[in-house]
Parts: structure tokens; C-alpha cells; sequence
């Protein structure tokens, strides 16, 4: 059975090159340039990692854990050897230096945990989720599930134990195909905890192969923590199958205002790498969908949920490899010319095929009084209601009607996140 993955719904989204401005070789952040809201939008995680960026980590300088260590950002380097010690929500007492201690110090500010050595004892928010990894690249981390906040340490040491510099601990704050973004204690000796962003080549190179080392093991917060830590708000995702956030939105179309009702569709597809827009900053929420555009997003889709890596790269017609990938799965994409708009029913049965029965949400379909019993995509539309991903308007579909862009992200987007379903 698939492991769900789980991730942290982003408040706001931007451009992927001005969240990784040096994905070449890869950088520091300078203090004040990263915020809480770039990674999360539950307000209790917000206000825990803003406070981490500024430097309040609960890391302290005795075994009572009484006299809190300032750690600002990007100031000063911490001495190798010099012991601090961290207090776990159980209140349990661990000590180490530099990086080991402070990453531990920062995960459990964010979680009230302490991964320590990556054993479970005394656990109350965490699971470890990976561990002896060679190298750290998209694919891997995707279907482990590695999300927001997860703790790496690399080390040569196989139970995690901290080495001094021939070990390294960090916090992944988000990633794409690109690279990574991390929070580290004391990267290179050059700050108490900075923001660092590299791509997966020069993460590798500097964190593990180049200096010997594995990822010894991933703990991160468990999705129930996280569920309650957001109230029962919609903070949290709920992905099916193996979707993943692949880049950040952060406002990107000029032409999606936050309080459209459509724009929290728009921000997940193109979060989990479904939809792009018309140009690099207009969405244009109403432009009709073709049949080719459809067959697109129905094959990304697929892919995502599968998490296939498949290669869409033109070789002829842009939109050839899309069809060819629908085929293999035995999708129907005869559907008229490409260029031809595809209507809400042809749209609901082809995409009905890309969703799986693990994926479906419990639920009654609505009595759409302008749905045949007997019509084409009558079966397509009534399992997709009740899953609570086509919702109606006033007891109609509106199945001949032509599909809107705003409609198609809708769509998709409460097919890969069940917390969207019904709304």
C-alpha cells in the first residue's frame, strides 16, 4: 500500500527562482530575508518559526535548562565542542555542540521534540521516516514523504551519533526538482542558524559525498500533530496517492485575487505541478480549457499521483506525450480536435478515469437534475460528487457547458488534496 505524504499548506507562494536565487551552487540567506509565512500557514507554526528565525531557540547553556542561549541568525559561529543542552516537551534533557545540539533545539521549538539519535523513545509529535540514505535527491524524498520541518542528520556514524565536523544537522523548510531549502546550525562555521538553499548536486556534493557522509536518518512531525496544531483549520494538506509540493505559489498570477473563490484551487495545482499559467504572472481564470490542455492535466495527474518521474519533454506536437502517456493507462483522449474546447461532462469522465478507488472520498452524490442516468459521462460525474470534487451549482452540472481554467484547477485540486474536497 502507498504511504500518504503529507505537507504543509503555504500561505503564500512566489516564483521558484526567487525562492532559490543561487540554486547553481547555493547560498545563505542574510537575516530577515526569510519569514515564517514563505513555508507555512498554520499562525501557531508561523509565530514558532518566526521566532527561530530570529534567533529565540529554546537552547540552553545548563543541564537545568534555566539560562535560554541567544542563537541570532547569521552572527556568530559557535564553538566546536562547547555542550548545550535542549529539553524535549516529555522533559527529557539531551546535550550536544554546534549543529547536532542546535538543530535539535530548533526542531523542538517547531515541534516540542527531540529527535536525538533518531530513536523514538520518549516521542510525543514525531516519526522517523527514513534513514541510510547515500544521497538526498527529488524522487527519494517524494515518496518518503519527507516534508516541512523534517530534521537530516548526515554523519558517518551509523546510529546518527554527533561527530563533530564530520557530521552535519539540518531542517528542510521546502524542496522542489531544483534543490532544497534548510535551516542549519553553524553552516560552515559562518552563523548559529542560517537559511541555506542549494541544488541537489551541490547539496550532495557538501553535505554527503563530497564529505563521506549518509543521511542517517529523517524524523519529522506526524500529520495528526500537525492536524491539531492547526485547529482544525484548512493548514494542513490531506495529498492522495504520492503528490508532493513540488514549488511555491506566493501570489504568482497578477489575475487570481486571494479571495476568489477559485484561488485556492489555482495555488494547489500549481503548488503539486499540475497547472501552469498562460504566462509567467496571469493565470487567466476564465480562458476555456481545451481537450489537449485537459489530456495534459489529466497525464500530470496520473504521473503525480504515481510519482513515475515520467519525462513529458516534447518531441513533436507539444501536446503528443501527454495523449501517448493517457494511452498507456487505457485512457479514452479521442475527445475531438485538440484545439477544441472540452466541456465540464467530457472533462469530469476523463478525469474520473486518472482518479483510483483508494483515492475516493466516502460520500452521496447530489441529484444533478441536467445529468441523464444514461448520458455518456452521467457514471463520471456521480463519482466524482460524491467524492465532493465536482460540487454543482443550484441542483445542476451544467455538463455541456464549456470548462473554464478557474473550473479545471477546482477540479484537480480537490483530486490530489482530500482537505479541499466540498469546498
Amino acid at each position: 500500500m502507498k504511504k500518504r505524504i503529507f505537507k504543509l499548506a503555504l500561505a503564500a507562494l512566489m516564483l521558484l527562482t526567487a525562492v532559490f536565487p543561487a540554486l547553481g551552487g547555493g547560498g545563505a540567506a542574510a537575516a530577515g530575508t526569510a519569514k515564517a509565512s514563505d513555508f507555512t500557514s498554520i499562525p501557531a507554526l508561523a509565530e514558532r518559526l518566526d521566532r527561530v528565525l530570529a534567533g529565540d531557540v529554546s537552547l540552553y547553556g545548563d543541564i537545568h535548562c534555566t539560562a535560554l542561549v541567544p542563537a541570532p541568525l547569521n552572527t556568530r559561529a559557535v564553538p566546536l565542542g562547547r555542550t548545550y543542552y535542549v529539553k524535549s516537551a516529555a522533559g527529557n534533557v539531551y546535550s550536544g555542540s554546534s549543529c547536532y545540539i542546535y538543530a535539535n533545539a530548533v526542531y523542538a521549538t517547531l515541534f516540542g521534540d527531540v529527535p536525538f539519535h533518531g530513536y523514538d523513545a520518549g516521542w510525543l509529535n514525531s516519526r522517523r521516516v527514513a534513514g541510510d540514505l547515500a544521497e538526498a535527491a527529488f524522487e527519494s524524498f517524494s515518496r518518503l514523504g519527507v516534508g516541512f520541518g523534517a530534521l537530516l542528520r548526515t554523519t558517518a556514524n551509523a546510529d546518527g551519533s554527533y561527530n563533530g565536523g564530520a557530521g552535519h544537522s539540518l531542517i528542510v523548510l521546502a524542496y522542489d526538482r531544483q534543490g532544497i531549502t534548510y535551516l542549519e546550525g553553524n553552516g560552515d562555521g559562518k552563523g548559529l542558524v542560517r537559511v541555506a538553499e542549494k541544488s541537489w548536486d551541490s547539496f550532495n556534493k557538501t553535505q554527503l559525498s563530497g564529505k563521506g557522509r549518509r543521511i542517517s536518518f529523517i524524523v519529522q512531525p506526524t500529520q495528526a500533530y500537525l492536524a491539531a496544531l492547526a485547529s482544525g483549520g484548512d493548514g494542513v494538506r490531506e495529498p492522495v496517492g504520492y503528490f508532493t509540493q513540488k514549488r511555491l505559489y506566493r501570489g504568482r498570477f497578477m489575475d487570481v485575487s486571494a479571495g476568489a473563490w477559485y484561488a485556492a484551487g489555482v495555488r494547489e495545482a500549481y503548488e503539486l505541478g499540475l497547472l501552469e499559467g498562460q504566462s509567467a504572472d496571469r493565470f487567466g481564470p476564465y480562458g476555456t480549457v481545451t481537450v489537449a490542455e485537459a489530456v495534459t492535466v489529466c497525464a500530470r495527474f496520473l504521473s503525480g499521483y504515481y510519482a513515475d518521474g515520467w519525462d513529458f519533454t516534447a518531441r513533436g506536437v507539444w501536446y503528443e506525450s501527454y495523449y501517448a502517456y493517457c494511452r498507456r493507462w487505457g485512457i479514452d483522449v479521442d475527445l475531438g480536435s485538440p484545439d477544441s474546447p472540452i466541456s465540464r461532462g467530457e472533462f469530469a469522465r476523463l478525469m474520473s478515469r486518472a482518479l483510483p478507488e483508494e483515492a475516493l472520498t466516502a460520500g452521496t452524490a447530489p441529484a444533478f437534475g441536467d445529468v441523464p442516468p444514461g448520458s455518456r459521462y452521467a457514471s463520471a460525474v456521480n463519482r466524482l460528487a460524491a467524492s465532493g470534487v465536482i460540487l454543482g451549482e443550484n441542483g445542476a452540472f451544467k455538463p455541456d457547458s464549456t470548462l473554464q481554467r478557474a473550473e479545471m484547477a477546482q477540479v484537480l485540486a480537490r483530486m490530489a488534496d482530500r482537505s479541499l474536497r466540498g469546498k
